[in-house]
């Protein structure tokens, strides 16, 4: 009698733990559901993170290489009539250097000068406006109405041409007039002289070239980031008190890159790399979201940093389980689109993002941590559907690397086994593959069956034809 009236209270239990699991499930999906509504679209973002790829050329596909504008010139056009310009090159004469800068400092002159060397071998339209723009930022011009003529004349004073060329860009190849140095040398030459002969304009310098980094022509945003990262090996001082501050002042994706883009600059400094190394290592510590961004916008494509990178992508997801737990709309989730896309489709930042999460997932198999395991997938994995270029033909990664025969392959495929055989979360499973199915149809050569037959190859025939049936089902798409 007494051994049924314990069987009794244990199944009452049972029956209450059950109802408090489900219970949490549903307060957990709602959750989700809240957070997935407050996403929204992220293709203005998407397409600042494929610029940033073309422009560091990492993990970009080919097609891509259109997208970034080609300038051609012909260097013997470019040199006729060099010989005599070169003998009025103020800067082949230190005194008349010198007598020039007094003369024309914060004119005009000055300001074309500075972004001729920015933007040796650039079109003369867009040099020209870059000029405009930072003769405007000078603050005590010598004539407000200064006119801005004789571009000829201002420019072979300091050793620079105007000839024929090229510009090619993704609706083709047009002529276009380029502006370029006589000798290529003389870009560093004037940079470095106007840097330690003008201290009060570095500060103007690099506002501008920021604005530069942040404009729409991608070419120019390259060569901006490149001479801020010039600049800052000349003065690593500069580096650390009047930019490092900018990723908290202003919590931008693009100053993140930005910043990154600088960093790889004097990370090519050998006597600065041990510099960059603790500057890395004490970012990948800290609890503002932006320093974690830049980390891995430097480390996720070098191998030799992979220390750096384990740490920063370990502390970002514990952040965001820690924000799960407490079902809080916090930074870590709200920015995990720009943590997934700083991978820039390089393998080792998600392996190491794959192996956190199959830890998370199995190093603790409590109800309410499966949950937000699963969840923080399902998050994951709707921005790795928004970053996916299918009509490229690129593939999200979470699908793509299914298909390996190594531990990553292994470990991605338990995580998707794991997600389909919850039952309480099955409808966001379905839900999910249903928004992946219908955009990755775009991409050629894509079948839905390939995918689920290698995810869940433990499971029968028939029961995956059944997924791919109800996942279809989902669009219409039968």
């Amino acid at each position: 009698m007494e051994t049924e009236n314990q069987n009794d209270e244990r199944k009452q239990e049972d029956t209450k733990q059950d109802g408090q699991t489900a219970k949490g499930e549903e307060q957990g999906n709602d959750f989700l559901t809240k957070m997935f509504e407050s996403f929204g679209q992220d293709d203005d973002r998407k397409n600042i993170y494929v610029q940033y790829r073309i422009i560091n050329n990492h993990g970009v596909m080919a097609s891509d290489n259109a997208q970034i504008e080609k300038v051609y010139t012909d260097r013997r056009e470019a040199l006729k009539g060099a010989e005599k310009k070169a003998k009025r090159n103020l800067f082949s004469d230190e005194n008349r250097r010198n007598k020039w800068l007094a003369e024309n400092y914060e004119t005009y002159s000055m300001a074309l000068m500075i972004a001729v060397a920015v933007f040796d071998a650039m079109p003369y339209t867009w040099v020209m406006r870059a000029a405009d723009a930072l003769y405007e930022s000078f603050e005590n011009k010598r004539d407000k109405e200064e006119k801005r003529y004789g571009i000829t004349e201002i420019l072979s004073q300091f050793g620079a041409v105007i000839c024929r060329g090229e510009l090619n860009t993704y609706t083709g190849i047009t002529p276009v007039d380029i502006v370029r140095l006589d000798k290529k040398a003389s870009q560093e030459t004037i940079l470095k002289y106007v840097w330690v002969e003008c201290p009060r304009l570095q500060d103007v310098i690099m506002r501008w070239l920021e604005k530069q980094y942040m404009g729409k022509t991608i070419s120019m945003k390259k060569i901006a980031g490149e001479v801020m990262g010039r600049l800052t090996c000349w003065d690593y001082n500069y580096f650390l008190n009047n930019m490092v501050n900018q990723i908290r002042r202003k919590n931008s994706n693009q100053t993140d890159m930005m910043i990154a883009q600088v960093i790889e600059e004097l990370d090519k400094e050998e006597d600065l790399r041990k510099n960059v190394d603790k500057l890395l290592e004490n970012w990948s510590r800290e609890s503002n979201i932006h320093y974690l961004l830049t980390d891995l916008l430097v480390c996720a494509k070098q191998q030799n940093r992979n220390d750096i990178l384990e740490r920063v992508v370990s502390n970002y997801i514990d952040r965001s389980m820690e924000e799960l737990q407490r079902e809080e709309r916090g930074e870590y989730l709200e920015g995990l689109f720009d943590f997934f896309a700083t991978g820039m489709r390089a393998f080792t930042f998600y392996r190491i993002l794959i192996e956190k999460i199959y830890g998370l997932a199995y190093g603790n198999s409590s109800p309410r941590n499966m949950r937000d395991v699963r969840h923080l997938f399902w998050m994951l994995f709707d921005k790795d559907i928004g970053l996916a270029q299918f009509e490229k033909g690129e593939d999200a990664v979470l699908v793509r690397l299914v298909m390996q025969e190594d531990s990553v392959g292994r470990q991605l495929r338990c995580l998707w086994r794991m997600q389909w055989r919850d039952r309480a979360d099955r409808n966001n499973f379905y839900f999910a593959l249903a928004k992946y199915h219908k955009k990755a149809m775009q991409m050629p050569g894509y079948s839905l069956e390939k995918f689920i037959q290698k995810a869940f190859e433990d499971i029968d025939e028939e029961m995956q034809m059944d997924i791919c049936t109800k996942i279809r089902r989902r669009l219409g798409d039968e």
